[in-house]
C-alpha cells in the first residue's frame, strides 16, 4: 500500500509544472514490442501489441490502454510432443508527462489489471492426451513507462518506449514484466 501511494504521489509531482492553459490533445497510439517476463516459471520473451488512446494537455496526458501478448512453444520427446499456449492481457490507464520539442521525451505510470492465460497439452503414447488450462487473474498491479515521442508531421509521430510492471501486488516479484516497444502515434485535435 505504501508503495503504490509512494508511486501516486511521484506521478503527481512529474505532473505540476504542467502549463493548465495548453490545448487539448487526443492522441491514437499503437505499438509492437516484446515482453521479458522477470520470474522463474516464465523463461521467454513474447512480442506484445499495445492500443491505446492520450487525452489531455501537451504536458499532461490520461491514457487508457490495452495490451496483449503471446508464446506458444513445442517440445518434442521419445513418444511424444508437450505444446503451450499462453495469453497475457492487460488494461490500464497511466497519468503521463510530456516535455516540448521535436523529439519528445515523456514519463508517467498508472494502475493496470492483468490476466495471464495458458494451456498445455501433452501428448504421450504411453499416457494419451492430457490438456490443463490456467488462469491466472484479474489482478491488480501498477506500471512505470519512458520513453520518447519523434515528431514526423503535424499529426504523426513514431515513438519508443519501455516499461515495467507488476502484475500482481500480492506477488510483486512474481508478476514482473519488463516491455520494449516502438510504434506510431496520431494526433487527433
Amino acid at each position: 500500500m505504501k508503495t503504490t501511494a509512494a508511486f501516486a504521489f511521484a506521478i503527481l509531482v512529474l505532473a505540476l509544472p504542467a502549463r493548465a492553459q495548453d490545448a487539448p490533445v487526443i492522441q491514437i497510439r499503437s505499438a509492437f514490442g516484446a515482453s521479458t517476463y522477470l520470474h522463474g516459471d516464465i523463461g521467454y520473451t513474447a512480442p506484445l501489441v499495445l492500443v491505446s488512446a492520450r487525452i489531455g494537455t501537451r504536458a499532461v496526458t490520461v491514457e487508457p490502454e490495452f495490451a496483449y501478448a503471446w508464446h506458444e512453444d513445442t517440445a518434442t520427446f521419445p513418444g511424444g510432443h508437450h505444446e503451450r499456449r499462453a495469453h497475457f492481457e492487460s488494461i490500464g490507464i497511466n497519468v503521463v508527462r510530456r516535455w516540448p520539442g521535436t523529439l519528445t521525451p515523456y514519463v508517467g505510470g498508472g494502475v493496470g489489471v492483468f490476466t495471464d492465460r495458458e494451456r498445455t497439452t501433452s501428448v504421450s503414447s504411453t499416457f494419451g492426451t492430457h490438456v490443463s488450462d490456467r488462469t491466472r487473474g484479474p489482478v491488480g498491479g501498477v506500471q512505470a513507462l519512458g520513453g520518447v515521442d519523434v515528431r514526423v508531421s503535424s499529426r504523426l509521430n513514431v515513438f519508443g518506449q519501455g516499461r515495467y510492471e507488476v502484475r500482481s501486488l500480492q506477488d510483486p516479484g512474481g508478476g514482473s514484466v519488463w516491455q520494449v516497444m516502438g510504434g506510431i502515434a496520431i494526433t487527433l485535435k
